[in-house]
């Protein structure tokens, strides 16, 4: 791939992403105060997620553009926030494709799983989901501050936006992050693209 096309991907993407997670969290947050917790059979259970999950798959194309277009003045910081910051939006991605189209069938054939606490290989996955999730967008955050190739209040945005992400798989604590790649994106298509990323993928 060539950084022309990085550059003419990598902003428009990002706004979408943004968009999609900005709605996706809007219809969640309005549903449950116009209608309540919905059971997990009803059709607006996963027309919710099934947005939550396209969200994530945006996000996802989103995280790789904007790391590739700063990689080398991210540095392993860079790198190794990239790494933990995919496999927890993947892991995030996963469990809103389970509330898609696995949860309504366990509701409808076997609702007593949906009852009772979460606890053991449950209470490890989604422990595991939301900290890499919050750890890795919170240390990309910081090397994209310290890169210096996209605005830095948007890289401090960033960072928040990791920090509450410890509670992404919760409404509405997935806008901050939002905000920041939407900025980030805008600043992209603002920005001479083939000139703007021949310094920022140079070494460190």
């Amino acid at each position: 791939m060539t950084l022309q096309s990085i550059a003419r991907w990598v902003g428009p993407v990002s706004i979408i992403a943004a968009a999609l997670i900005i709605v996706s969290q809007g219809v969640h947050l309005a549903l449950g105060l116009a209608m309540g917790a919905q059971p997990a059979d009803n059709v607006l259970h996963s027309v919710k997620y099934v947005l939550a999950l396209l969200a994530m798959v945006a996000l996802l194309l989103a995280l790789t553009g904007m790391y590739l277009r700063q990689a080398g003045a991210a540095g392993r910081l860079g790198l190794i926030g990239y790494l933990i910051a995919f496999l927890g939006t993947v892991l995030v991605a996963g469990d809103w494709w389970f509330e898609s189209f696995i949860m309504p069938r366990l509701a409808a054939t076997a609702p007593e799983v949906m009852t009772g606490s979460i606890t053991g290989s449950m209470a490890v996955g989604a422990a595991a989901t939301f900290g890499l999730f919050a750890v890795g967008w919170m240390i990309f955050g910081i090397a994209t501050f310290r890169a210096n190739v996209y605005p830095r209040p948007a890289a401090v945005l960033l960072t928040i936006g990791g920090v509450v992400g410890i509670l992404a798989l919760s409404t509405p604590y997935q806008v901050p992050l939002a905000i920041a790649v939407g900025w980030i994106g805008y600043s992209l298509t603002r920005s001479q693209p083939a000139e703007a990323l021949a310094p920022a993928l140079t070494p460190a």
